[in-house]
């Protein structure tokens, strides 16, 4: 039946046979959605987002009139400021951990795709999309690395180059669970760059900001390394200002 037919309309053909088999569905509501996306267009608007007026560092609600969160107005920090689509929690909690530990790897490209349209303006400054490095034996043990994939898709999206950048010399325990003080003294000075920069202004990609820890640890090796201004871009963030 195949015989002297072209590969390319094989594969065409074969996947046609199966999309009508096995139409795509959404990845949250299983309704319908358009070939190889994973979310449809009802459950993407539908993500949770910040709806208060956000501090222009961090990201984290301000009550009205306020620019800067108490806590940014004070804290030394290496990245310029950090931006986040919405709180760790409902829909998006249960895409991170999907993307991170179900192998849904699919869902980076929706994720990244939002990530680029939330940098906006901010991304005009930025010559590099990186990724906070991944632990080497987690690594291994999951095959992939979420953040990676992420920013990826938001490089893309944005129209710049993605750049492995930074790199873990030696693994840390899991941070989960752990406070910003515990995070803060077991992540320093555990990232180093690949290369060295010349000003350059990055933007690194995570999936989750939780502490802050994590984040200012790969903007100070950036720094450190000759790069200029860091965006840090997460898909969620927990606010978890615990000591």
């Amino acid at each position: 039946m195949w015989r002297g037919t072209s590969p390319v309309r094989l594969h065409r053909a074969v996947a046609g046979t199966v999309a009508l088999l096995f139409p795509p569905r959404c990845f949250l509501c299983a309704g319908p959605v358009d070939l190889l996306e994973p979310l449809c267009s009802a459950c993407t608007g539908a993500l949770p987002r910040w709806e208060e007026p956000g501090c222009a560092v961090c990201g984290r609600p301000v009550g009205a009139g306020r620019e800067i969160c108490p806590q940014c107005s004070v804290a030394p920090r290496w990245y310029s400021a950090v931006r986040s689509l919405g709180p760790y929690e409902g829909e998006l909690l249960v895409l991170i951990r999907a993307l991170k530990y179900g192998g849904e790897r699919a869902l980076a490209r929706p994720l990244g795709e939002l990530l680029a349209q939330l940098a906006g303006e901010e991304a005009d400054a930025a010559r590099w999309v990186t990724c906070v490095p991944p632990d080497p034996r987690r690594l291994r043990q999951r095959e992939h690395h979420a953040a990676e994939e992420l920013a990826r898709t938001t490089a893309g999206a944005l129209g710049l180059p993605y750049r492995k950048l930074l790199y873990k010399p030696r693994s840390t325990p899991p941070q989960v669970g752990r406070s910003r003080r515990e995070r803060t003294v077991a992540l320093a000075e555990r990232f180093a760059t690949l290369r060295p920069g010349r000003e350059e202004g990055v933007i690194v990609v995570d999936d989750v900001y939780t502490t802050g820890a994590t984040a200012a640890e790969a903007a100070r090796a950036l720094r450190a390394g000759g790069y200029g201004d860091v965006l840090i871009l997460a898909v969620a963030h927990t606010f978890d200002d615990a000591n």
